[in-house]
């Protein structure tokens, strides 16, 4: 199987309802991760350090702020006249243009599927957390003469209501897949990434269609045993966003060396668009420890355990700690921040408290002033 022959979906708004703090005003694929990066890379990415040149992103609602990160895919190498990359809006949606499920979603495109002329298709959320390597999946796929291959892991599931769960036998062929029912215990769950033949997408999305099944679980979970179905397990550092608090915890997470080397692969680099900002500055009396910090920064007081991202300011006296700041947010002189969000364009003012807790961050709205 030719690597350029697959053809790669990632859904942007999938599971936009899990954070709706972070997704009111934009989809789940351009929500800001690590300082400089926004979720969509990490699927985006992964298909492009496979060789896959032609990706389609659906998108549902609130996609401004997508478009204009991933603009015309230059940053990952899709700015191209042949394949490339294409933004598939809610046009063909057959309700009120909203599309209730990815299945519905991706029978909106099925056009721009089948005009591909890909033999196969990558389907990713981007909600999870991981570089993963999709060439070995499809050489994996191959090797299987498989209908369908999902990027699992083992472990404890996401608390999301689609989460699916699947027991395989000993060569990888899933004999079984179900909602997840108890989500206290360990089971190979699905990481919302499926590798598929295009004409066998295709027809399972026909029949979907026919009998109003709007889910894509729905779809492989009723014909589980009756094609070739095979699980990938992926290894490393492997995370579902499925809260405010999750995002916190795995966004703090990145402080940690192993967890950075795991998911910023330089054999598999991690892409964004960029930024163009100065270097980040530090005042006489600034401190930064345990901290990411990225480019246009400008630090004259304390910053601790934190993520900060382009053009953050900390005034003197000012003391962060346990936070994530994100773009272009203001902490004035003397004031106190712990385990706090701040969205983009946030302004807390001299002297003021703001502390939340570990389990229970605080999150600040993008242009709030405090």
């Amino acid at each position: 199987m030719a690597i350029n022959n697959v053809l790669g979906i990632i859904f942007s708004n999938a599971n936009d309802e899990a954070v709706p703090e972070l997704t009111s005003l934009r989809t789940m694929g351009s929500v800001p991760f690590a300082g400089r990066y926004r979720l969509i890379d990490f699927p985006l990415s992964n298909m492009v350090n496979a060789g896959i040149t032609k990706v389609g992103v659906i998108t549902n609602s609130n996609y401004r702020s997508l478009m204009d990160h991933i603009g015309n895919g230059n940053p990952w190498d899709l700015a191209r006249k042949r394949d490339g990359l294409t933004i598939l809006p809610p046009f063909n949606a057959p309700s009120a243009g909203i599309f209730s499920g990815k299945a519905e979603a991706l029978y909106g495109s099925i056009g721009y599927i089948s005009d591909s002329g890909k033999d196969y298709v990558l389907l990713a959320d981007c909600n999870i957390v991981c570089n993963i390597d999709f060439e070995d999946m499809l050489k994996y796929a191959q090797s299987k003469n498989a209908d369908m291959v999902f990027a699992c892991a083992y472990g404890l599931p996401s608390r999301l209501p689609d989460s699916v769960e699947y027991l395989a036998d000993e060569n990888g062929r899933i004999t079984e897949a179900k909602y997840v029912g108890y989500y206290d215990k360990e089971v190979l769950y699905s990481l919302k990434t499926m590798l598929v033949k295009r004409t066998l997408l295709e027809r399972l999305l026909h029949e979907a269609n026919a009998k109003r099944i709007s889910a894509l679980e729905d779809i492989v979970i009723n014909n589980t045993g009756n094609i070739g179905m095979y699980c990938y397990k992926q290894e490393g550092y492997v995370k579902t966003i499925e809260s405010i608090g999750s995002y916190y915890d795995i966004s703090l997470d990145l402080l940690r060396p192993e967890v950075r080397k795991s998911l910023f692969n330089p054999e598999r680099p991690i892409y964004t668009k960029t930024g163009d900002r100065t270097p980040a500055i530090y005042g006489i009396n600034a401190r930064a420890n345990n901290s990411l910090v990225a480019d246009g920064c400008k630090i004259e007081g304390e910053v601790e355990n934190c993520i900060l991202f382009r053009g953050v300011k900390i005034g003197k006296g000012a003391k962060v700690t346990n936070s994530i700041i994100m773009q272009n947010t203001v902490i004035g002189e003397n004031a106190k921040i712990d385990c706090v969000i701040t969205d983009k364009d946030v302004t807390i003012k001299q002297g003021k408290t703001l502390c939340g807790a570990s389990n229970y961050p605080v999150y600040i709205g993008k242009g709030i002033v405090i």
